[in-house]
């Protein structure tokens, strides 16, 4: 009887590793940070980050385990929405199997110290370490930011000073940035390109695009003139790509672009399909907050002008996004993605901003693009451009 139960208690045992072998372990030890903090951990799909777990800081510590559907490595990050946090997370790269500790002496999260065996990891907090201080800087600065934006202000004087601060602030954010990616840009110079290191390099591509810093255009295109097919027809090769040469973009008054594309099945659709009606063409996303607001308006529309107006959502998220999203808004109009998330339709559209809408004439003419959502502007603006109202 003994030797029985000795003999379950090793197979209860066993089945306990082996179920902690599927999860993701993570164990903390901070300095700096109050009891009671909370720290979400973060599933990377695409552009859209989603709480998987979370725990909270007891005594300088916290543990956090996730059992994801897949054995891979994945993309993770570590985030804490308390005060006194940038808006940014520590990124990880984790493995079901793999345990990690992360080792932090302040709030500074995106600089903490990350012990692991995944080479991904390693590569990574290679590039961190070597800006380290310009990093905890940048940090610095996004958390006053946050602190300024926050604070309630009754006068127009008050919130007009605090853009001034606001302004100031992002202008040192900036010059920190810039440091950060001119170094990058020169450690890429160096060693075999991999995936981790055009992240990197997508980082400092976007500095063109968005700070409009021009020197770094013949170093990105040299490096990306020498890499590898496969990582040039990548997600970030491709938007490196985009950026460099950018596609031309169809303007109002031109006909639309079209290009293959899919429904949620698998089916293949053209937008010239829906030629002899006006299209309203919806780029979104589910990370997109303006994007979730609009989409009563969005039903509305749908129900009472789908015998005159077609909607095609045109969604920038992965498959796996792009399906639970759709499902959690319930989406019944055509919904449709090329399958190439910001790099494909939307480059074409030109579009670097959502919630983005493009009228679409009968004709086939684009009759106008515009961006943002307010309550009320999708009726406003549809009524405008073709006469149509919804109640």
């Amino acid at each position: 009887m003994k030797d029985s139960v000795i003999l379950v208690l090793i197979l209860l045992a066993l089945v306990g590793s082996v179920g902690a072998q599927k999860k993701v372990v993570i164990d903390g030890w901070l300095k700096g940070v109050e009891d009671g903090t909370p720290i979400s951990l973060m599933k990377e799909e695409g552009s859209v980050g989603t709480e998987v777990a979370k725990d909270s800081v007891v005594n300088g510590r916290f543990h956090i385990e996730y059992g994801p559907d897949n054995e891979e490595i994945g993309r993770y990050s570590l985030r804490s929405f308390d005060k006194g946090f940038p808006s940014m997370g520590l990124e990880l790269w984790a493995k079901p199997g793999h345990h990690m500790t992360i080792e932090g002496q302040n709030k500074l999260i995106y600089t903490w110290n990350v012990i692991s065996d995944i080479p991904e990891q390693k590569e990574w907090a290679y590039f961190v370490q070597a800006n380290k201080l310009l990093w905890n800087n940048y940090q610095e600065l996004s958390a006053i930011r946050n602190i300024v934006r926050s604070a309630d202000r009754s006068t127009g004087l008050e919130k007009k000073n605090a853009q001034i601060t606001i302004d100031s602030l992002d202008r040192l954010s900036d010059a920190c940035l810039y440091k950060i990616h001119k170094r990058n840009l020169d450690l890429l110079q160096k060693g075999r390109m991999t995936s981790v290191r055009l992240k990197i390099l997508d980082a400092a591509a976007n500095m063109i695009k968005w700070n409009h810093i021009d020197a770094f255009r013949t170093p990105v295109a040299k490096l990306y003139n020498s890499l590898d097919a496969h990582l040039k027809n990548s997600a970030y090769g491709e938007h490196i790509a985009n950026v460099l040469y950018p596609p031309r973009v169809v303007k109002v008054g031109e006909p639309m672009y079209d290009t293959v594309l899919t429904d949620l099945d698998g089916k293949l659709h053209r937008l010239t399909e829906f030629k002899g009606q006006y299209i309203l063409l919806d780029f979104w996303s589910f990370g997109c907050g303006p994007c979730h607001a609009s989409v009563p308006e969005m039903k509305e529309i749908f129900e009472q002008l789908k015998d005159r107006l077609v909607i095609v959502s045109l969604s920038s998220d992965n498959k796996k996004m792009w399906k639970q999203a759709s499902e959690y808004f319930k989406m019944t109009w055509n919904n449709f993605s090329d399958g190439r998330e910001n790099r494909g339709i939307y480059a074409k559209y030109g579009v670097e901003g959502i919630p983005n809408y493009v009228l679409v004439a009968p004709n086939g003419i684009i009759k106008d693009s515009w961006t943002g959502y307010d309550k009320g502007s999708l009726k406003n603006k549809i009524k405008a451009l073709t006469g149509f109202s919804v109640n």
